[in-house]
Parts: C-alpha cells; sequence; structure tokens
C-alpha cells in the first residue's frame, strides 16, 4: 500500500511523490523513487525516526525548489515588464527624433534616408 501524495503533471498524467510503504506486519518503510537508465526505481530509505528524518528532509527540500521557482517566475515577469516598457520607449524616442529631423526641415528621401 503506498500512502504518498498525488500530484497533477498535465491533463491526463500523475506522479506519486516520496512515500511510506506498509508491509506485512504493519510496519512502514519510506521510499525515494527515482530514474535509473531511464527507468523509475523505488530506494529504501528507512523505516521509523531515519524514514521520518528523510521525510521531513525531502519536504524541506520540495519546499525550498517551491520557493525558488517562484522567486525566479517573478524575476522572469518582471524582466518581461521591463523589457516591454523597453521596447515602448524605443517606439516613443524613434518617433520624437523623426519629429525633430522633420521640424528641423530634413525629410525621408526616397522612404528611408533622413
Amino acid at each position: 500500500m503506498v500512502l504518498g501524495k498525488r500530484k497533477k503533471r498535465s491533463a491526463t498524467s500523475w506522479r506519486i511523490t516520496l512515500s511510506w510503504e506498509k508491509k506485512r506486519g504493519g510496519r512502514q518503510y519510506y521510499y525515494k523513487s527515482q530514474r535509473v537508465d531511464g527507468k523509475p526505481v523505488k530506494i529504501y530509505v528507512g523505516s521509523g525516526n531515519k524514514g521520518a528524518e528523510a521525510e521531513r528532509q525531502d519536504q524541506e527540500r520540495r519546499l525550498q525548489q517551491q520557493r525558488d521557482k517562484q522567486h525566479w517566475e517573478t524575476i522572469l515577469f518582471h524582466v518581461d515588464q521591463a523589457s516591454h516598457h523597453t521596447t515602448e520607449l524605443a517606439s516613443l524616442v524613434t518617433l520624437l527624433y523623426k519629429a525633430l529631423l522633420i521640424s528641423c526641415g530634413y525629410y525621408l528621401h526616397k522612404g528611408h534616408e533622413w
């Protein structure tokens, strides 16, 4: 029996995270899943206190990964916003310098040379 959490990855697939398994005799054992040569393999971590400590560390690691992901998503959002504002500013500067050149008597020769 697997006592792990299910995480939705896409509309059609699910992934079981790290879990406790209950064996005959009622004792629980903590396992990690890892890919070896492209195939998932369960790796025994421990039972009792050792398993509980490993689970706590794994939860901390996952929380830190979530925080890091949110941090980078925020940074990327701000970079995207700055890029958008920079593009707008460049368009306005282009318009301004064209207006300045026209007001000084310059004109576009053949539509592309000042």
